[in-house]
């Protein structure tokens, strides 16, 4: 593939705007925001990756149920640079390549001039659901707008009916979802659906050769990432301990979860959806015009499925950002129509469906900028938090040197152990109430810990905890030091 001068100068301006974005909005790494890892997942994940770098292993040392992919890209950024801004060039590279590849997507359909308008729609997406960044949705991004790019260039370029599906397309589908399935589960359906797709236009078109072809490649795409990662733990005799991690506790976890419940939810998450509703209408709408059935199938299937795997999930903002690839394609084909026909769309059949997405796509650039500004409001208002890094040092200072690899926190954010520079001595390490709602055996042997294998330290959340042995156990065996408006600070009695 030739690139000229004129393509490396827009490459040039998309990863510049990469690095512009972050430097505002990833807050839990721009170097702009001193002290602050952004919300509590993000902390968590910046907390494992630095003990991988370190020699911990995850899910044994130290336990999240997230893929243990998610976490060697933080032990990638921390190996890159400490504390932050090595996570935040990882996130540069990540973020470039959203948009190199939505760049090049709009150049399928699109004059260039026209690209830019589908890069500036994904940034208001991810402004308004980012949430201080470095979570897993960012990182899953550039895995589905990959398979995203080939699928559409497949059925936009090649003469449907006699091409062949390269099958080294269905490898990197096959590497793109099962590094997604290794980062968080939900996060890859997406890619599900452009298999489906496919499959079914392939076995249409009786393309029965290409299409064992395609699903064979795709299972060793899937088989050679999950060597990799069975290779690693089964090398760190904790092979059982990630598929807990990664897989079973997530099954009790979905399990416990009540979903969307409440009115408030359901308004929240009616506004926060939108992007899924319009790239929905504009499919069929795409369908109905009779410009690429296969294009429009793969936007519907697309959006149905990101529909209800969101559906399904809680109410929290950073998941939405999942809704940016059927989002950018439909502004996409919505440009191309225009650009074909004009002012014909409104005089032609299905003008009032016309109407209809354009007011679903005002509705969703009005919700989206409202959470945006909410967005800026709060990190002006609350980011950095410096009284809360002082108090953290301050009660660090209290723990001897030689102590600080006996220290156990129970409800204390990962944040906090950032910012003292303490790795925590046991594997659940924080949020054990809210893991204990969903398999209870989390407590069960942090309170074997407590009893059985005191640490010399404990720092405890100040608000009331449900375990009431902790309590115990801290009344016969520890002292209080310290506390401040957030933590409590105990060491171990003397015997």
């Amino acid at each position: 593939m030739k690139i000229d001068k004129n393509s490396l100068l827009d490459y040039g301006i998309l990863v510049l705007m990469a690095v512009l974005f972050l430097l505002v909005f990833a807050y839990g790494t721009s170097p702009l925001f001193i002290d602050n890892y952004g919300i509590s997942d993000s902390a968590i994940f910046l907390l494992i990756g630095k003990g991988i770098t370190a020699g911990y292993i995850p899910y044994v040392d130290l336990f999240d149920h997230k893929g243990p992919v998610m976490f060697f890209i933080e032990a990638l950024g921390w190996s890159i640079w400490p504390n932050r801004f090595g996570n935040f060039l990882v996130q540069w590279f990540f973020m470039a390549a959203n948009l190199v590849l939505i760049f090049r997507m709009g150049r399928l359909f699109l004059a260039k001039k026209w690209c830019w308008i589908p890069v500036v729609f994904f940034l208001l997406i991810l402004a308004a659901t980012f949430e201080g960044g470095n979570l897993t949705e960012e990182y899953s991004l550039p895995l589905l707008f990959l398979p995203l790019y080939l699928a559409t260039k497949y059925f936009k370029l090649e003469p449907l009916g006699k091409a062949k599906h390269p099958p080294i397309y269905a490898l990197v589908y096959g590497i793109c979802f099962t590094l997604i399935l290794f980062i968080r589960l939900n996060n890859s359906v997406f890619i599900g659906a452009i298999v489906l797709v496919v499959m079914i236009q392939l076995l249409v078109n009786q393309s029965f050769r290409n299409f064992f072809d395609n699903a064979l490649t795709f299972l060793s795409g899937s088989f050679f990432v999950c060597s990799l990662v069975a290779i690693y733990f089964l090398a760190n005799h904790a092979f059982g301990d990630m598929i807990y991690g990664t897989f079973l506790f997530n099954l009790k976890y979905a399990g416990g979860m009540s979903g969307i419940s409440t009115p408030e939810e359901f308004v929240k998450f009616g506004y926060a959806i939108t992007p899924v509703i319009f790239s929905f209408s504009v499919g069929i709408y795409y369908l109905l015009k009779k410009v690429s059935k296969e294009i429009a199938w793969l936007l519907i299937t697309g959006s149905l499925i990101t529909f209800f795997s969101l559906l399904l999930g809680g109410v929290f903002y950073h998941y939405f950002i999942l809704t940016a690839p059927c989002f950018v394609l439909a502004i996409i084909l919505l440009i191309e129509l225009y650009l074909k026909d004009g002012k014909m769309l409104i005089q032609e059949n299905y003008h009032v469906m016309l109407v209809g997405v354009l007011a679903l796509l005002l509705i969703t650039v009005g919700s989206y900028l409202n959470f945006a500004d909410q967005t800026v409001w709060e990190m002006i208002e609350e980011q950095p938090n410096n009284s809360y890094y002082e108090d953290a040092m301050t009660i660090k200072n209290l723990i001897p040197a030689d102590d600080l690899d006996s220290v156990l926190g129970y409800s204390v954010p990962a944040g906090w152990f950032l910012k003292a520079d303490i790795t925590p001595c046991y594997k659940y390490f924080t949020m054990q109430e809210w893991w204990g709602r969903y398999d209870p055996q989390v407590l069960v042997d942090t309170n074997k810990r407590l009893e059985n294998n005191p640490p010399k330290w404990i720092v405890l959340n100040n608000d009331p905890q449900q375990n009431q042995t902790l309590y115990a156990v801290l009344g016969k065996k520890y002292e209080l030091i310290t506390k401040d408006t957030v933590i409590s600070l105990y060491h171990l009695k003397s015997d």
